[in-house]
C-alpha cells in the first residue's frame, strides 16, 4: 500500500497532545473518525495527517489504523518522549528507533519490527540522535529491577515507551514505511514520574518540530 508520490500525505502519531509541538498550528482542517480527531496539516506545502492517539499499545494501533485508512501511505511517523533505560540515556536525549520490540507480547509475530532505514537516516541527518531499541509495554517502566531486566535483554541503547510496536506493526501490515522518534524524559527508575513531570514540557515538541526538515530532506534524496 506505501505510495512514492510525494503529494501522499505522510502520518504523523503520538499519544499527547504537547507531543505534536509546533505543528498543531499547521492544520488546515480537522476531521473525526471512529472518536478520533485526524488533523490535516500543510508542512510547507507538503501534506500530512496528524492523530493524538493517547496512552498505550491499543490506541496506539487504533489511530494509526485510521491514519492508514484515511490516506497516509507515503510513511508513518511515530513521535513523542520516552524513559532511557541506559546510564547514557538521560534527559533530553533524542533516540530514533531501529528495532520496536512489544515486550509484553507472548507471540513472536510482529513482536520485533525495524524501522524503514531510509527514512531513519535521513531524520538522523536533520535532527541528530542515539539509534537504538524502542521497548514497548502496556505499563511504564518504574522498578529498577524491570529495568535492569530489559537493559540486559537487548544490547545497546535502549528506551521504555508504549505506543511505536503497535504502531509500527499496523504500518507494516499496510505496506507503510515507518520510523519513530522520541526524546528522553527520565531514566526509568521509582522517581522516573518526577522527571517526566519535570522535563516532558520541553521535551514533548522536539520530535514533532523537526517532520517539516525531515520531509525537505527527503524529497532532496540521497548526497
Amino acid at each position: 500500500m506505501s505510495s512514492s508520490d510525494p503529494k501522499a500525505p505522510v502520518g504523523i502519531l503520538c499519544a499527547l497532545p504537547e507531543e505534536l509541538g509546533s505543528l498543531r498550528e499547521r492544520s488546515r482542517g480537522t476531521r473525526t473518525r471512529a472518536g478520533l480527531e485526524i488533523h490535516e496539516l500543510d508542512l510547507d506545502g507538503r501534506p500530512a495527517l496528524a492523530c493524538v492517539s493517547g496512552i498505550g499499545k491499543v490506541m496506539a494501533a487504533r489511530a494509526a489504523a485510521l491514519l492508514v485508512a484515511e490516506g497516509a501511505e507515503r510513511a508513518l511517523l511515530v513521535v513523542g518522549t520516552c524513559g532511557g533505560l541506559r546510564a547514557g540515556l538521560g534527559p533530553g536525549t533524542l533516540v530514533h528507533c531501529t528495532t520496536a520490540a512489544q515486550v509484553d507480547f507472548a507471540h513472536r509475530h510482529l513482536r520485533e519490527l525495524r524501522s524503514d532505514e531510509r527514512l531513519r537516516e535521513a531524520w538522523r541527518k536533520v535532527l541528530p540522535g542515539e539509534a537504538g531499541w524502542f521497548l514497548t509495554a502496556d505499563r511504564p517502566v518504574l522498578s529498577f529491577w524491570r529495568r535492569l531486566r530489559l537493559a540486559r535483554a537487548f544490547a545497546g541503547p535502549c528506551v521504555a515507551e508504549m505506543e511505536t510496536a503497535a504502531a509500527a506493526a499496523v504500518a507494516v501490515s499496510a505496506g507503510v514505511p515507518w520510523a519513530a522518534l522520541r526524546a528522553v524524559t527520565d531514566r526509568a527508575t521509582p522517581g522516573g514520574g518526577a522527571s517526566f513531570r519535570l522535563h516532558f514540557g520541553a521535551q514533548a515538541p522536539r520530535a514533532a518540530d523537526s517532520i517539516p526538515p525531515l520531509l525537505a530532506e527527503l524529497e532532496r534524496g540521497p548526497g
